[in-house]
C-alpha cells in the first residue's frame, strides 16, 4: 500500500526535472523523465486511501504533463501528444481543473509553435473553460496572453491587443502566494516576455511599429529571468534581436543575437533552435552588414 510519502517523493522528482528542463532544455532530462514515468506506473494500481489516490493521480498527471512538454521541446511531437493525453485523463479523474487548464495551455503551445494557430486557440479556449470553474486568475492569465500571441500570429491586431490587456489584468488580480508547480514559471518576467512576443508577432503581421513596443518589454524579461530560467531568457533575446533588426538597429540586434547564440550552447532544445530561424531570416535582410550576415551564418551552422 502506498502512502503520502510515495506521492511527495514523486512530486519532488517532478519539480527537480522541471527545473532541469528550464535550465538546460528538454533534451537534457528526457531520459530521466521517461524513467520516472516507468517507475510511476505500478503506483497507479497500488492500494491507497482515497485522499492519497487523488493526490497520486494529480502527481502522475503532472509528471505526464512535464513529459509532454519535454518531448515537445525535444522535437518529439507525437510523443508529446501521447503524454498530454494521459495527463488530461488523470487530471480529469482527479478533477483538478487547474492542471487540466495547464495541459490545454501546453497543447496549445505545441500547435502554436508549428503554425496551427486556430487549433492552438481551440486548446487555449478549452483551458479557459476549465479555469472558469476555479478562481485561478494566474492560470486564466497564462491562457489569455497565449491566445493573444496566437491572434497576433494570425494578424488579428485588435483581438491580440484586447486579449493581452485582459491577460495583464488577470495577472494583476492573481494570488501568487501558493502557486502550483506547473504554473510557477509565469512571473512578471514571463508576462513581459509574452507581451513582447505578441508585439513581435504583430510587427510581422500587422505593422513594423510594434517592434518598437516590443523592445522594452523583452529587455525587462531578459533582465528579469534568473539563472533558473536560461531557456526563457534565450528565447526573449532571440525576439529582442529580431525586433532591433526590424527597427534597423542592426548593431544592437546582432549583439543580442550573438548573446543568445552564446547562451544556447548549453541548452538542448529543438524548439529553441527552431526559434532562431526567423532571426536568421531577418538578419539576412541586412545583407550589406557583415555582422548581420555573420549572425545568420552562425545560426545556420548551429542548426542540426
Amino acid at each position: 500500500m502506498i502512502d503520502l510519502s510515495d506521492v511527495t517523493r514523486l512530486e519532488q522528482e517532478t519539480r527537480t526535472l522541471r527545473e532541469m528542463d528550464y535550465r538546460h532544455g528538454g533534451e537534457s532530462c528526457l531520459d530521466q523523465v521517461r524513467l520516472r514515468i516507468r517507475e510511476s506506473l505500478p503506483l497507479i494500481d497500488a492500494p491507497a486511501s482515497q485522499e492519497v489516490r487523488r493526490r497520486l493521480y494529480v502527481a502522475v498527471a503532472d509528471l505526464r504533463n512535464l513529459a509532454g512538454w519535454v518531448c515537445f521541446d525535444a522535437g518529439l511531437v507525437t510523443n508529446a501528444h501521447n503524454h498530454f493525453s494521459h495527463a488530461l485523463a488523470l487530471a480529469g479523474i482527479a478533477r483538478d481543473d487547474g492542471l487540466i487548464a495547464n495541459v490545454c495551455y501546453r497543447l496549445g503551445r505545441v500547435y502554436l509553435h508549428h503554425g496551427h494557430f486556430d487549433e492552438a486557440l481551440r486548446y487555449f479556449d478549452l483551458g479557459r473553460l476549465a479555469v472558469a470553474r476555479t478562481d485561478d486568475h494566474l492560470a486564466a492569465s497564462i491562457l489569455t496572453v497565449n491566445s493573444a500571441w496566437a491572434c497576433a500570429k494570425k494578424g488579428a491586431e485588435h483581438g491580440a491587443l484586447t486579449l493581452l490587456d485582459r491577460g495583464q489584468e488577470q495577472f494583476s488580480a492573481a494570488d501568487r502566494t501558493d502557486v502550483a508547480g506547473w504554473a510557477k514559471f509565469f512571473t512578471e518576467a514571463d508576462l513581459s516576455a509574452m507581451a513582447g512576443a505578441v508585439h513581435t508577432a504583430l510587427a510581422d503581421t500587422a505593422g513594423r511599429h510594434h517592434a518598437r513596443t516590443a523592445v522594452p518589454l523583452l529587455l525587462a524579461a531578459v533582465n528579469g529571468y534568473g539563472e533558473d530560467m536560461i531557456r526563457s531568457r534565450i528565447l526573449s533575446l532571440v525576439l529582442l534581436a529580431t525586433d532591433h533588426l526590424i527597427e534597423g538597429d542592426v548593431e544592437i540586434g546582432v549583439g543580442a543575437g550573438l548573446r543568445a547564440l552564446e547562451s544556447a550552447g548549453g541548452v538542448g532544445s529543438a524548439r529553441m533552435r527552431d526559434r532562431f530561424r526567423p532571426l536568421a531570416a531577418q538578419a539576412r535582410r541586412h545583407g550589406t552588414h557583415t555582422g548581420a550576415v555573420d549572425l545568420a551564418e552562425q545560426i545556420d551552422a548551429a542548426a542540426p
